[in-house]
């Protein structure tokens, strides 16, 4: 890990309130480079709050301050960053109260729901809105095709374009917001294991009463959903492509705000039995030694031997597969790639090999289209 990363991460915890980083050593002249790297690992708002926090409280010298036109132009792009957010949030609000007329609860799986737990929610970057549909129980019966399809026609009566292209979700596109409306919260093509984790994950979402979102029918599902589906979600991009820093602070936050509320015998139970514990290990280690987690709960174990190679792979060997241009197939040779390329990942944090995941994987797909639960 370099200076400018080291930087960058002590920014991220003066954002968060951490008062005793240390600037005295920071050149006006490294900021460039701090900046692309919080750009890179989608944190660069969040930076942007410890460098406000820092010229506040006069903790900078006129010498170590970027320059105006650099300060303009990371100040232009964080107010983008805010736009993007509000936008996001006031579609899907829009989204979700058509849904709610018709009976249709709108759960957000990450994104929105995740951002509450920053100091600034509409500093932490979103793209797609994923949601999870359930129906009031008064509606049932009005909606005999389930949820998920009741969403996808409830969209396409809004006016929306509807997709059903993916067995996991449909993609909605709803006046410039992107929706992944998920019949299934992950993929479950392929393993037992996985359809057992599925109706778990399932099982937490029906099991409390709904969290609204201030002000919104958008629910925020609980600290244990939220937990092992941002585990989950994050493994699974780790072992296709990689992850960014900003996977691994919303882990930071979410435990910060939630610790205590979160079932960590059961949560280490299904992490154990999806193969998940020694990337959570990891995780939870970065979170803790390097943006400042305070761990509170006994439960947690927050020590890793494999905490820096992950570190290293988070910071320079991440690559997008899922969000560039592409045919569906060019995407597909693209993650056999990576994974292959990755494959001490598989060997040493999944426990499993990685050619018999991708041959696993090959023979789901050809022999269960599609996948159900039952």
């Amino acid at each position: 890990m370099n200076r400018y990363t080291e930087k960058l991460f002590a920014l991220l915890r003066v954002a968060q309130g951490d008062t005793k980083q240390s600037f005295y050593d920071l050149k006006a002249e490294s900021w460039p480079a701090v900046y692309r790297m919080a750009q890179e690992q989608g944190v660069l708002a969040m930076a942007w709050d410890g460098v406000q926090r820092l010229v506040e409280a006069g903790e900078l010298t006129a010498e170590q301050l970027p320059e105006r036109k650099f300060k303009l132009q990371w100040a232009f792009n964080v107010e983008q960053i805010e736009k993007r957010y509000r936008k996001q949030e006031l579609r899907a609000q829009e989204l979700a109260v058509g849904f709610a007329e018709r009976g249709i609860r709108t759960h957000v799986l990450k994104g929105l729901a995740v951002s509450g737990y920053y100091p600034r929610p509409e500093h932490r970057e979103c793209g797609d809105l994923d949601c999870f549909l359930t129906l009031e129980q008064a509606h049932a019966a009005q909606h005999p095709e389930g949820a998920y399809e009741a969403g996808n026609r409830a969209a396409e009566a809004l006016g929306a374009e509807v997709k059903r292209d993916y067995y996991k979700h449909s993609h909605i596109r709803f006046k410039g917001l992107m929706v992944e409306n998920h019949q299934f919260c992950t993929a479950i093509r392929g393993r037992r294991e996985r359809k057992a984790f599925e109706r778990h994950l399932q099982e937490l979402i029906n099991r409390e009463a709904p969290h609204y979102i201030e002000g919104s029918k958008l629910i925020r599902p609980s600290a244990d959903f939220t937990a092992l589906f941002l585990t989950v979600h994050s493994f699974q991009h780790f072992l296709s492509e990689g992850i960014k820093l900003r996977h691994i602070l919303d882990w930071a936050l979410l435990l910060q705000a939630e610790q205590e509320q979160i079932n960590w015998p059961e949560f280490y139970g299904w992490c154990d039995r999806m193969h998940f514990t020694r990337f959570v290990h990891a995780v939870t280690a970065i979170a803790v030694d390097e943006l400042g987690l305070e761990i509170r709960s006994p439960e947690i174990i927050c020590t890793s031997p494999y905490k820096e190679r992950v570190l290293n792979d988070v910071l320079y060997y991440g690559r997008s597969i899922f969000n560039t241009q592409g045919s569906t197939w060019q995407k597909r040779v693209a993650l056999v790639r990576s994974k292959l390329r990755g494959r001490w990942k598989f060997h040493q944090i999944y426990g499993r090999s990685v050619l018999g995941e991708v041959m696993r994987s090959a023979w789901g797909f050809f022999t269960e289209r599609p996948p159900r639960l039952d």
